[in-house]
């Protein structure tokens, strides 16, 4: 591979690039149409035998077996015909539900690494772990699951053998619990490759003529809790040089119409839970207990104020209300208060001096309701008619509102049964650092190892909405996501504090800890970056995501009495905000592998990115490594790129850089060029570069 790049980079490489130690032992690739993830030094060799199941013998074919560890007497071992390349295939169907497998043992080197790959088709695949293809003998090594229905598709995956001197292969259907549906396998293949972990090539492939699918632009969503100092202090702050007349911190303002947020969720999180939005309208307004976090409510913050927050810097707002121990009633009344043109509540509205309904588009019913933490948290089969009368009741009062309400999947196949006719997203959550009760500063790896976190509860997710039949109707919007988990020692609680106490008043304070600037390093701007690629790769799904949260904690931007700091994870969603097209193409990518531990993660991720006329794409690269260049190849379909093109780089003088009041600007984005030869050039070391083609 050619590694030529232009003296630009050259000298951007110069002056940000540090050594830094990493561990690259054992790893392991899941991908699902990623191509090859690691590359042999001559001709592989399939020791599968009978890959493509072309050699029939009896009922079933040449050197595989069928298998189940439940339900055999529902399972149906079959060859089907046509194949996905030539005449037969093998499939295993289920209507009551099976753990089944077709299955062969073949003999391997110990301590070798091997690529595990083949092609899978599914029709209304549910249940268990779906379809996919393991190792019996070595239970940690499998591919990504399929589920649902779906066309041919690949899946792969790296490992290392270990002691073990025999596999056995398994093309299972279900896994760890029984599933139900049909699929189909074919071409699968067992191949010797080099250690992955030493391969710093990638090679990203996009076809151009394929279909492209428009993406919401509200994955880049925020959100906004009373909690800390996201609200007061954060983008409110009455009597600061910096606010307007309104209390809101004009600098914030802009620095948030930089990021293009389109969407906003408020006021929480499990502070909604606790939270009388009658308690916050109005020209008389007294402090409140603020059960979940311990402190007293001011209130000088509430509905009039986020709306006209959100006019000014131009986001839709996005009201969470209280499913805790607040009432549907109080649920109704909130959007009349909203959005009604008449009855008491539109009155009240008015009498605060706003006469016109707010239009407030998108609602959520409670927070997360699930969970034994949140203040009137409740089973699902009080969960459920909960969220179905509170929506019939909502949409009574303006039948135009989007409705969302929370779920983990325990609880989504009953909400989505009962409550699925109304809603418009099912809210989910995710935190891959849990820090709520000590303030941990991983190093960068043990951060970066979570970057393929995000899509693997999507996909799981969709397998949700798919069994439910909602699949299309109802997106997901992942309305709390955040590497790193708020860090609140002995919160939330669900009762009045002692405010005076000395106990409560220290675990108040020690959230300070989340302002510590040396923790927001280079891991939080690229797993951001793959996290919105998780989201663009499943566009047809995800409808909304929403940073938690926008402002201090552990938001993009710090905000301090004097001025802000934006963050290096507010400069990745920057970057994807203002510089991707509107469509997302389609691309395979073929990378190496980075080890921490036991975990292991791609080296690099990528999405591309298309206009609707096909002719401007705008490619988003991330090199998850800590010290390595990645030799990066681009094709566009058949076509490899050669020549300048413009490039807008964040890297950092080491992974572990942070921006701070002190050194405000010390990761920041650059433009520059970069010198493709025979689609090849240099990715720094912990990047995230988006490359701008125009195609004639």
């Amino acid at each position: 591979m050619n590694k030529r790049t232009s003296l630009t980079l050259a000298a951007l490489l110069a002056s940000l690039a540090t050594p830094h130690a990493g561990e690259t032992n054992r790893v392991e690739i899941d991908a699902i149409e990623t191509g090859v993830p690691a590359k042999a030094s001559g001709p592989t060799v399939n020791l599968l035998p009978n890959p493509s199941f072309e050699e029939e013998e009896g009922d079933g074919v040449k050197g595989w077996k069928s298998r189940a560890w439940a339900g055999n007497e529902n399972a149906r071992w079959s060859v089907e015909s046509p194949g996905r390349t030539r005449e037969r295939c093998v499939s295993i169907h289920s209507a009551q539900g099976t753990d089944a497998a077709w299955t062969t043992t073949v003999t391997v080197q110990p301590n070798t690494f091997y690529r595990l790959s083949g092609w899978l088709k599914t029709k209304d695949v549910h249940g268990a772990a779906g379809v996919l293809l393991n190792i019996q003998n070595m239970q940690e090594v499998r591919t990504p699951a399929v589920s649902g229905t779906n066309d041919w598709r690949r899946v792969t995956t790296v490992f290392q053998s270990e002691a073990a001197t025999h596999l056995e292969i398994n093309c299972l259907f279900g896994g760890w619990g029984m599933a139900t549906g049909q699929a189909w396998y074919d071409d699968v293949a067992l191949e010797q490759v080099n250690d992955p972990s030493k391969d710093t090539e990638a090679t990203v492939t996009i076809d151009t003529s394929a279909r492209s699918v428009p993406y919401s632009p509200m994955i880049f969503g925020g959100f906004l809790e009373h909690f800390d100092r996201q609200v007061y202090g954060g983008v409110f702050e009455s009597g600061s040089p910096l606010s307007d007349k309104d209390g809101f911190r004009k600098d914030v303002v802009a620095a948030l119409k930089e990021l293009k947020v389109p969407v906003v969720r408020w006021p929480g999180g499990c502070y909604v839970s606790g939270y009388h939005w009658e308690t916050g309208v109005g020209k008389t307004r007294k402090p409140t207990d603020d059960m979940a976090w311990g402190v007293r409510e001011p209130n000088t913050f509430g509905t009039d104020e986020f709306v006209k927050l959100s006019r000014l810097v131009g986001w839709q707002p996005y009201i969470c209300n209280n499913a805790g121990n607040g009432t549907v009633e109080e649920m109704r009344n909130w959007v009349e208060y909203c959005n009604g043109k008449s009855g008491k509540y539109a009155q009240m509205r008015g009498n605060n001096g706003h006469p016109d309904p707010m239009g407030v588009p998108i609602w959520s019913i409670g927070n997360e309701n699930y969970g034994g933490w949140e203040i009137g948290n409740k089973p699902i089969e009080q969960w459920a008619p909960l969220v179905l009368e509170a929506a019939k009741a909502m949409k009574a009062a303006d039948p135009q509102v989007k409705l969302s309400a929370a779920a983990n999947e325990a609880y989504a196949p009953l909400l989505l049964k009962l409550a699925g006719p109304y809603l418009d997203y099912i809210s989910i959550h995710g935190y891959w650092l849990g820090l709520w009760q000590e303030n941990q500063m991983p190093d960068y790896l043990t951060c970066i190892m979570q970057s393929e976190a995000p899509e693997k509860s999507i996909a799981s997710f969709i397998g949700v909405l798919e069994g439910a039949g909602y699949r299309g109707r109802i997106k997901i919007a992942y309305d709390e996501w955040n590497l790193r988990g708020w860090h609140h020692p002995g919160f939330p609680r669900k009762e009045v504090q002692n405010y005076a106490d000395p106990k409560v008043a220290e675990l108040v304070a020690a959230r300070a800890k989340a302002d510590i600037a040396s923790q927001y390093t280079m891991a939080d701007a690229l797993f951001s970056a793959s996290f919105f690629n998780a989201c663009l790769r499943h566009a047809e799904d995800v409808g909304m995501a929403n940073i938690a949260p926008l402002v201090n904690t552990r938001g993009p931007l710090f905000v301090h009495p004097k001025g802000i700091v934006k963050r290096t994870h507010f400069h990745a969603m920057a970057m994807y905000a203002n510089e991707l097209e509107p469509r997302v193409g389609k691309l395979e990518l073929e990378t190496g592998n980075l080890k921490h531990g036991n975990q292991r993660v791609p080296m690099m991720d990528a999405i591309a990115t298309v206009n609707e006329s096909g002719k401007n794409w705008a490619i988003a690269l991330v090199n998850r490594h800590p010290d390595k260049e990645v030799a990066c190849t681009v094709k566009m379909k058949d076509l490899l790129l050669e020549g300048d093109y413009a490039v807008l780089i964040l890297a950092g003088d080491s992974p572990d850089a942070f921006n701070d009041i002190e050194h405000p600007d010390r990761v920041a984005p650059r433009k520059t060029t970069l010198t493709f030869s025979k689609g090849a050039v240099n990715l720094p070391p912990h990047s995230l570069t988006i490359v701008k083609v125009p195609l004639k």
